[in-house]
């Protein structure tokens, strides 16, 4: 039975072994056909950047122009292959080893070790191009801004923060852009004195915000304090000094505003009611003077004022006088201080005359019968008084000029 059975078994012995091993060779074949080589691309792979302190050393501030992310090629089989992402690998550039031309170069490795014999990776582009900066530090003053209006009668004085200056450090390019350094309080309402932790912003010349993760400062936040006073409507007055070319004059003065608001501590501005302009030369001008003053170089340090425009705008008019010539009578010559028990005759010589000049506007109204000459005859003793002092009111806007003189006859009654 024993032989019968190894008979058997022996029975096409070579046929056996033959499909063992056909057999062991389709599953090879299935296994490479289901579990094949492949390639995949696999993007945005994001690159840790290591040792960039060394460049900060150096005082330069790098940022990366391109190269902070990389697109790889992965070949191995499908099973591993399939199922990789971006999240899988690694990606590092050493900026200690920047070359000359300011490149980086990058490596990529599977985080799982495990992987590394079974993968093959390609760069498509591993090169990381970096811009250098010198790095600077600068000191800027904080500025307070208010958002919103005090209350009624109510204007912003004095502003103030701790600290008010802060520390900005960064590369040149982005620190010479500030041109501000700003604090917003809201002051809406205010009636007392606002303080507030105010956030810091930073403006460029064209008034932007500044966003930069670049720079760095020294406090994100100011304690800010704004006083608020109150507020009083004054008077502004213009004068000139000084005269005119010979031959012109003033014919007016014009300014706006005549009135304006004034800020300050109450017994700081109770007597303050009007504003006087009093240094506006004129002399020697023969043409119209235009001109634009800051009542704020009128106040006191501790008195502002309470509007948005603190200028007054100033047009003084010159113009050619005008130039008249009058002969009065002795009916207008008044004596004045006569003495009782003495007569007086007034004389006048044959060129006596009055020349008036003036503006134009000034002669409107104005006529011979307007000239009054007073003469004092306290002193004057008996006989013929000659040469005498004769004294004068000047209509505004006129000038007169006596030509001739006036002699008083004095006798005793």
């Amino acid at each position: 039975m024993k032989n019968k059975i190894k008979t058997t078994m022996l029975n096409n012995f070579g046929y056996k072994v033959l499909s063992i091993f056909f057999a062991i060779i389709l599953w090879i074949v299935v296994m490479n056909i289901s579990d094949a080589i492949i390639t995949k691309q696999i993007d945005d792979i994001p690159v840790e950047q290591l040792n960039g302190d060394v460049l900060e050393e150096l005082d330069q501030i790098y940022d990366v122009s391109s190269g902070d992310t990389i697109d790889i090629i992965v070949k191995g089989r499908r099973s591993i292959v399939s199922n990789l992402s971006a999240s899988d690998f690694k990606a590092t550039a050493d900026l200690s080893t920047m070359s000359i031309t300011n490149s980086v170069q990058i490596y990529v490795a599977p985080k799982d070790s495990t992987l590394t014999d079974e993968l093959t990776i390609t760069y498509l582009d591993n090169t990381m191009k970096l811009n250098l900066e010198d790095k600077v530090t600068v000191q800027f003053p904080v500025k307070v801004k208010t958002s919103g209006v005090p209350h009624d009668d109510y204007a912003v004085g004095t502003t103030t923060t701790s600290p008010n200056i802060i520390t900005i450090e960064g590369p040149k390019s982005s620190v010479d852009k500030i041109t501000e350094v700003v604090a917003t309080v809201s002051v809406d309402g205010a009636k007392k004195s606002v303080t507030a932790t105010s956030q810091i912003q930073l403006y460029d010349a064209y008034g932007e915000l500044i966003t930069n993760d670049r720079l760095t400062i020294s406090n994100d936040v100011v304690d800010a304090k704004v006083d608020i006073l109150p507020v009083k409507t004054v008077d502004v007055i213009v004068d000139v000094t000084g005269e005119p070319e010979a031959g012109y004059g003033v014919s007016q003065i014009i300014y706006q505003p005549q009135t304006i608001k004034i800020a300050g501590v109450y017994t700081d501005i109770q007597n303050i009611n009007t504003i006087r302009v009093d240094d506006i030369h004129i002399s020697g001008i023969k043409e119209d003077l235009q001109t634009t003053i800051d009542l704020n170089d009128y106040l006191e340090d501790n008195v502002i004022i309470a509007e948005t425009d603190s200028n007054v705008v100033i047009t003084v008019d010159i113009e050619k006088l005008e130039e008249k010539t009058f002969t009065p009578t002795d009916k207008q010559v008044t004596l004045s201080n006569r003495k009782n028990g003495y007569s007086y005759n007034v004389v006048l010589s044959k060129d006596f005359k009055v020349v008036v000049s003036g503006i134009s506007d000034a002669f409107a109204d104005f006529d011979l019968s307007d000239i009054e000459l007073i003469v004092d005859c306290s002193d004057m003793p008996i006989g013929d008084n000659s040469n005498v002092t004769i004294d004068y009111d000047e209509p505004e806007g006129l000038d007169y000029e006596i030509e001739g003189t006036i002699t008083i006859e004095v006798s005793r009654d």
